[in-house]
């Protein structure tokens, strides 16, 4: 707690007439203002010359540091100084109690806490006012840790360079010493701990201003010797033939203090002009003698401060205690306790030793291990609520997307051949195609020995005798598969006519495709639709919806509505299967866990929570499609078939997909590999099952849903850790050190990926921008600041 009072610009002789008092609590800012005033009081003023003058009078043959000595032969009377010097006390805290000043020490009572730490900042122009012992002053003995300091009434805060120090430096300034033994100084200092002592005695102004502008810095400057002051500066003894005053040193001692000079310390006479000069610098910490300093007194005041600063009391405290100490010795160095005081810029807050030490490992990795831990919790905590309210599934499904698009090229599957039905064929034939023209390219590749016909043509009516034909082969031939949609009513979907219940169960497959609508995202809807509703990409007013799972089979009596298409299975299903069949593969089963599993390799249904998906419908069963990076098959045209201008090795033993892609079918879906025609997105399935039984490629699995909040949380702490412990550093550091995790997030996913396994890439990128983002503003909260209208309010 700072409790700031500003006497304004009053003195003791004419009153103050406006003081206000702040009490600045440093985290929590303003807590209160109070305003009053202080009378006229001239007699307090005679009574302290007197004691001035019997000060001098008693210390004038006694050892002082001080340049001039006081004139000799003048009226003393000790008796007198000393009753002068009990009077003071009891004349000062009279002021202090009268009717203007009182209510403002009563609401400090009620405000502060007894064993709270408080600095009592008194700011006045007036050096009379600043060399009253206020120390004396009847609340700070009910106040233990309470202190008082000063400041000059215009100061603002400094931006000091982060320590890169490894010690605590200390620039220790020998000046002028005839009579005085500055050796007892430089014993207090040599037991310090972590301590770079570098002494100059009587050292000239130029090599004392080098060594003040070196950039490594210093944490305490120390001038040991003689100086004095007098209304208009104050004058240090540098050597023997060299008297200087601060603004001499204004460069040096700014840039000093930049470089992270704390504390200066003035442990020689009269300080006070020295004060005031170095108060105009923005210093954080200044320590002087308020009269002439037996050099005695001097030695004993550093060798107790240097003692309890260093054994972790606060800087305030440490000189209070040393204050008090010398107490002990007021029956031979009378107000001896009078004499130190504190200049402090009211921006900073108290320091302790540890502040100028190398920082402490153990307690800054501790905090730092905090901070981390916390922000990693907080964001990661965040991130996974976001992911199970599925707000993040249309950008983690893109990411997704961008990353298959990454994996490296592979080849096309030799054993899936496309029979594409062009333009050019549709153009040349009609739309549909006839019976007759299909019955024919049957034929033809009936020929040649296929191990499977995927026919992606839906042909539910009767239309003479080339339909019948067409229903002849597909009695007839066990390995020709055609489709139907169980998703749709509309009889243009339906199974072919005429093909007996066995065949239309356990010969058809579903040609239903599972999308992912980007205008169910918000409800976290995910619908099975057939392709049947959609149109070709270059249909402006209609979106390509995305495929990236495939349906193995489903319960027909779960259907949305009413349909003929009873078959359970999908078409790439069917085709796969009968496909392992020929080659004698080992056969399909239903394991335990009432999955399809071919030999050793299960097609795993996806859960309800699979990868970025939070709600996917349970009912069916369904599994990601890992496309291959280019075409899954080789590719033929309907023409070409037809002309019979096909190698039979081309086809043996293949298995054949039929299909549209002229636009006029109306049958594209947007893929993670872009659009294409519904028939390639059934090879691309087909070949999928049959490669992973035959080739070992890997399926697209995913982790546990904990598993998946583990790596959230895990990479969040890696980023918490590696920022935290870059916050000394310069900013570009720690950007360069998101960019190389980001980067690193990207190829740790892509390499996953390509193996199959689905990591959390979006939320692990998203926790890192949120990381960086809550520990700058961590760090940047902690930098002790005063609120800016406490700046300007002087």
């Amino acid at each position: 707690m700072k409790v700031i009072i500003n006497l304004g610009k009053g003195n003791i002789n004419s009153g103050c007439s406006h003081i206000v008092v702040q009490l600045l609590d440093s985290k929590n800012g303003y807590q209160r203002q109070l305003v009053g005033s202080l009378p006229p009081n001239p007699e307090l003023v005679q009574l302290h010359q007197q004691w001035q003058f019997g000060y001098g009078a008693f210390y004038q043959e006694k050892a002082t540091r001080i340049g001039l000595l006081q004139a000799e032969g003048s009226r003393y009377s000790e008796a007198d100084f000393k009753q002068i010097s009990q009077q003071i006390p009891q004349k000062l805290n009279d002021w202090l109690n009268s009717d203007r000043f009182a209510p403002i020490e009563r609401a400090l009572r009620t405000s502060l806490k007894p064993n709270q730490p408080i600095q009592i900042i008194i700011t006045s122009k007036e050096q009379q006012l600043q060399q009253l012992p206020w120390h004396l002053w009847h609340l700070l003995s009910d106040y233990s840790q309470a202190e008082i300091t000063f400041s000059s009434p215009s100061w603002q805060t400094i931006e000091q360079n982060s320590r890169k120090r490894q010690k605590t430096r200390i620039l220790v300034v020998l000046g002028s010493s005839t009579g005085l033994n500055l050796q007892e100084d430089i014993k207090s200092l040599v037991s310090l701990p972590q301590t770079e002592l570098t002494i100059k005695t009587e050292p000239q102004l130029s090599e004392l201003n080098e060594y003040l502008w070196q950039e490594k810095g210093w944490d305490i400057l120390l001038f040991s010797g003689h100086s004095h002051s007098d209304l208009a500066a104050g004058y240090i003894y540098l050597n023997q033939t060299e008297k200087i005053t601060i603004p001499q040193l204004k460069h040096s001692l700014s840039k000093a203090i930049s470089f992270g000079l704390q504390i200066a310390i003035f442990n020689s006479c009269e300080g006070i002009g020295l004060a005031r000069q170095l108060a105009d610098l923005s210093i954080p910490y200044t320590v002087v003698m308020g009269e002439p300093v037996p050099d005695k007194i001097a030695q004993i005041f550093l060798q107790y401060f240097l003692s309890a600063f260093a054994q972790g009391k606060t800087f305030t405290l440490a000189v209070k205690e040393a204050r008090q100490k010398l107490a002990g010795w007021e029956n031979e160095f009378i107000c001896a306790s009078w004499l130190p005081m504190i200049w402090q810029n009211p921006t900073i807050d108290d320091i302790i030793w540890q502040d100028l030490q190398p920082t402490p490992k153990q307690k800054n990795s501790f905090r730092k291990t905090k901070i981390a831990l916390l922000s990693s919790l907080a964001v990661s905590s965040l991130v996974i609520a976001m992911r199970s309210l599925s707000w993040l599934e249309p950008l983690e499904l893109w990411a997704y997307d961008s990353l298959m698009q990454q994996r490296s090229p592979e080849t096309i599957d030799p054993r899936i051949v496309v029979v594409e039905i062009t333009e050019e064929d549709t153009n040349s034939d009609r739309y549909p195609l006839s019976d007759s023209t299909l019955v024919k390219a049957i034929d033809l590749l009936n020929q040649h020995q296929p191990a499977a016909i995927g026919l992606d043509i839906h042909r539910p009516y009767s239309r003479g005798i080339e339909y019948e034909d067409l229903i002849q082969r597909l009695q007839t031939n066990s390995h020709i598969f055609p489709v139907c949609a169980y998703s749709s009513a509309n009889e243009s979907y339906a199974p072919p006519s005429g093909l007996s219940p066995e065949k239309l169960e356990q010969q058809m497959g579903f040609s239903d495709l599972l999308i992912d609508d980007y205008k169910s995202y918000t409800t976290s809807s995910y619908t099975i639709n057939s392709r049947f509703d959609l149109a070709a990409p270059n249909s402006s007013n209609i979106q390509t919806p995305k495929v990236r799972r495939q349906l193995l089979s489903y319960d027909p009596s779960l259907a949305a509505s009413a349909s003929k298409c009873l078959t359970p299975y999908s078409l790439s299903f069917q085709l796969a299967y009968e496909y392992l069949l020929q080659a004698e593969i080992q056969p399909l089963e239903v394991n335990q866990n009432k999955q399809w599993q071919f030999g050793e390799v299960v097609l795993q249904e996806l859960e309800k929570k699979f990868g970025a998906y939070q709600s996917l419908n349970s009912k069916s069963s369904q599994i990601m499609i890992n496309y291959r990076s280019g075409e899954p098959g080789k590719r033929i045209t309907l023409d070409r078939v037809l002309s019979g201008a096909i190698e039979p090795q081309l086809i043996k033993d293949r298995i054949i997909l039929i299909g549209y892609s002229a636009s006029i079918a109306r049958d594209y879906f947007d893929t993670p590999y872009g659009t294409m025609p519904g028939v390639w997105i059934h090879a691309h399935q087909t070949s999928q099952i049959i490669s992973a039984v035959v080739d070992g490629r890997s399926l697209i699995t995913s982790l546990p849903q904990w598993v998946h909040w583990l790596w959230i949380v895990s990479f969040s702490l890696l980023v918490a850790i590696v920022l935290v412990n870059l916050t000394e550093k310069p900013l570009i550091y720690s950007l360069l050190s998101c960019l190389v995790l980001g980067i690193l997030l990207n190829r740790i996913c892509l390499f996953f990926l390509a193996q199959g396994l689905w990591l959390s890439y979006v939320p692990a990128l998203l926790s890192l921008l949120m990381v960086t983002v809550l520990i700058a503003l961590i760090q940047r909260n902690n930098q002790p600041q005063i609120k800016s209208k406490f700046l300007n309010s002087y």
